[in-house]
């Protein structure tokens, strides 16, 4: 059984997490990683100072004020399903590559029309407030296929190489893990679910969406499956 847990990396959204790791009770736990990204949300330093392509530093700069306006830190959903994991006593496994590296190769390749899209895009995302993003989340809850299809108009190599590329190299990652743990839960950003869901076609596969973990009463629901599931063992 997999469970692939949906997240943000900006919201407040640890306890939740925590507690859907904990109380799944996983053999492993497989997370949007790789080692020196599990190093850098646990040792945090200035995004301005990482030695990093520019567009990896702007984004790290963005998501960490984001962070700040929602109350949390960048990076605490996977800080968080890491913790749990080692309280319950699962194997962790990162599932992801070198995210630095795959944004250099991602720059080096890009066209130069969707290059200058990129920047500009990304110089009006650093005015993005919390209101923006929860609109944006809205428009991508409401139909993740329409917003990921403009997406894919406006930046199809970035969109190639940081969502599809990624989702085939984790899907095999998890299904090496299915064939040496019964209960797996997968913690990764919400965009890459219904892809990965999809790679894993003929294995028992269960989500959890962003939009779930973010609303009180579809949280306390989980929970309460949660609960019932460990009661009837």
């Amino acid at each position: 059984m997999i469970t692939i847990v949906g997240t943000g990396h900006v919201f407040r959204i640890q306890e939740q997490v925590s507690f859907i790791v904990r109380n799944s009770w996983p053999q492993a736990v497989l997370v949007e990683l790789d080692p020196q990204r599990l190093e850098s949300i646990r040792t945090p330093i200035d995004p301005g100072k990482a030695k990093a392509p520019w567009f990896y530093k702007m984004m790290a700069q963005q998501q960490t004020r984001l962070a700040e306006e929602f109350g949390g830190t960048v990076g605490g959903d996977m800080l968080a399903a890491v913790e749990a994991a080692e309280r319950v006593g699962a194997q962790l496994v990162l599932i992801d590559d070198n995210a630095s590296i795959a944004v250099k190769n991602l720059l080096a390749a890009m066209p130069a029309r969707e290059k200058i899209r990129l920047v500009l895009s990304s110089l009006q995302g650093r005015m993005a407030t919390k209101k923006t993003v929860e609109r944006e989340l809205t428009r991508f809850s409401d139909d993740e296929d329409d917003y990921v299809g403009e997406l894919r108009e406006q930046f199809p190599s970035m969109m190639k190489a940081l969502i599809d590329d990624r989702n085939e190299r984790m899907a095999d990652r998890i299904r090496h893990a299915s064939g040496r743990f019964q209960k797996i839960i997968v913690v990764v950003g919400d965009a890459h679910v219904e892809g990965l869901v999809t790679l894993l076609d003929g294995l028992e596969v269960k989500k959890i969406r962003l939009k779930d973990i973010l609303d009180p009463q579809r949280m306390d629901t989980i929970r309460r499956e949660l609960c019932q599931d460990e009661v009837s063992k």
